[in-house]
């Protein structure tokens, strides 16, 4: 197939979002495919296109002075640049990834070729809770020729909202099974952070965005400590200063302030040295839907630590691959930590079940495939509405 992917958030950006559209791409391509990506984004910049790992990326850039303007801006260019690719390159289907401004983007080119549109959002979950929010997400989606929700729970919230239960379907996340391994090396990241790697670690790969809950991650270590004073922690993950200063002031407040690591952003490449320096992955969520850093922890052989919400479930099998404790809950996420820091057994049986599962469910190969049958399912739709 000809495939266009378009999001505005991409490298050299490290979320959740630039991730999997970064992994979708290369696994497309590696399925055999032909993939071109359109990455627009405000601010000044010089237009340009460049390889890479056997696709193409294209990046706009939109400046505009007058913030009134600049999501119309932004859409016509976008709508004017699609165009003219897809008259050079007839590609099949055109995958986006963003809820605004895309949707309108895409809007405009419901004429020109199939859509289908990825839900990343948890603002899509906060919108669903109105009445008002639920007619702006048919408005907004109305046009998609099929809709991939990596979550039950935005699958769920997709189709109770109105949306054709026929052009709507679940996708988990994917992760590189290669990249992301069981891996005894620690490189220089113990020394870069000064962690003692004879010490446990108990990791937590979120960026301090509220909804990713670090804050009870951050309140459950005097509970830990108050049981096993040895234990390190490191927050992996960076955005949201004021949030830091907060989380900080919370240690000092509690004395624990030793021994936890900020590292602020770091690239997805060095990910897997992080995993590698720790015993436990925790994952305090208060919205998710598939977690990539949660899946990337599991396929490094990681016991995961999860809260009970939205896609989390959906990969940590409770016992298995993972433990499951309620959001906002530090005296549940300590008591598992405690739980899995006093048995070894444990936690080698559920890193075991984690790298298992991942292989098994959610390796980008088998993503890319499920992806590849719901263009199909869209492109019927389509030509069914022309």
């Amino acid at each position: 197939m000809n495939i266009l992917l378009l999001t505005s958030d991409f490298l050299p950006n490290i979320g959740g979002m630039a991730s999997h559209a970064l992994e979708l791409a290369r696994a497309h391509v590696q399925n055999g495919h032909r993939l071109e990506l359109v990455h627009p984004v405000h601010g000044a910049g010089e237009d340009h296109i460049e390889e890479m790992e056997g696709f193409i990326v294209h990046k706009l850039f939109v400046n505009s002075q007058t913030p009134k303007w600049k999501h119309v801006l932004y859409i016509r260019k976008v709508r004017d640049y699609v165009r003219k690719l897809h008259a050079a390159t007839a590609f099949d289907v055109l995958h986006w990834h963003d809820l605004t401004p895309n949707c309108w983007s895409t809007w405009t080119l419901r004429n020109d070729l199939p859509l289908v549109w990825t839900n990343h959002t948890s603002n899509y979950l906060e919108m669903f809770e109105t009445g008002v929010g639920r007619t702006k997400i048919k408005l907004f989606l109305g046009h998609a020729d099929a809709i991939i929700s990596p979550s039950r729970e935005l699958y769920e919230k997709s189709t109770a909202t109105g949306i054709d239960p026929k052009r709507n379907f679940y996708i988990p996340n994917g992760v590189d099974a290669a990249k992301f391994r069981p891996d005894n090396s620690f490189g220089v990241i113990d020394k870069d952070y000064a962690i003692d790697p004879a010490r446990p670690v108990i990791v937590c790969p979120r960026r301090l965005e509220p909804k990713n809950g670090v804050e009870y991650f951050i309140r459950a270590v005097p509970l830990v400590r108050a049981e096993m004073p040895e234990v390190q922690f490191l927050i992996v993950g960076g955005g949201f200063p004021d949030e830091r200063k907060r989380f900080e002031g919370l240690l000092r407040e509690a004395g624990e302030a030793r021994d936890v690591f900020f590292t602020g952003n770091v690239p997805n490449s060095a990910m897997p040295k992080f995993y590698a320096l720790s015993t436990i992955a925790a994952l305090p969520s208060l919205m998710e839907a598939t977690s990539i850093s949660g899946l990337e922890a599991m396929a490094s052989g990681l016991p995961l630590v999860g809260t009970n919400i939205g896609g989390i479930p959906e990969i940590i099998e409770d016992g298995e691959s993972g433990l499951l404790v309620e959001a906002r809950s530090p005296e549940q996420l300590a008591q598992a930590f405690l739980r899995l820091l006093r048995d070894a057994d444990l936690r080698r049986r559920l890193g075991e079940g984690a790298r298992r599962r991942v292989e098994a469910v959610f390796a980008w190969p088998e993503i890319a495939r499920r992806t590849t049958a719901i263009y199909d399912v869209a492109a019927a739709h389509w030509k069914s509405r022309h």
